[in-house]
Parts: C-alpha cells; sequence; structure tokens
C-alpha cells in the first residue's frame, strides 16, 4: 500500500518529504514515466525521488559516465 510521505519515498530513512513542487511534463514524458514507476513497483513521486537521488549522487561524487584512461603504458 502507498502512504504519500512515507519513508519508502524517502531516498534516505531521515529525509523529512515536506517540499512540493508543480513539475509540467509533455504526455509522452508523463507515459514514460509512469510506465518506469510501475515497472518499478512503485509511485511516481518515488521513482521521480529515488531516480533524482541516484542521478545527484553521481554527479557530486564527480562521475561524468567516461571511462577515460591517463598516463602512459608499459609492456
Amino acid at each position: 500500500m502507498y502512504v504519500p510521505g512515507s519513508a519508502a519515498d524517502a531516498a534516505d530513512a531521515g529525509d523529512v518529504l515536506d517540499a512540493r513542487i508543480t513539475l509540467r511534463l509533455s504526455e509522452n514524458l508523463k507515459a514514460r514515466v509512469d510506465a518506469a514507476a510501475t515497472a518499478s513497483g512503485v509511485s511516481v513521486n518515488t521513482w521521480l525521488v529515488q531516480s533524482l537521488t541516484r542521478l545527484l549522487a553521481t554527479r557530486s561524487t564527480g562521475a561524468t559516465g567516461r571511462n577515460r584512461l591517463t598516463g602512459y603504458g608499459r609492456s
């Protein structure tokens, strides 16, 4: 059962979910988000919170998504 503002919505158990935003999406994007949330077995809100948390955590660690090697190789 989904309960808005429950601990399942929070990325970390200590997070308090009290901020609200209005998000305008195209119908196509909304349908894709709905499908992704359904496939994950969570609400759209939970899916968005989890997705944004993962995205921002990746950026804050300095990861660029590229696997680039530098230096000289030796054999």
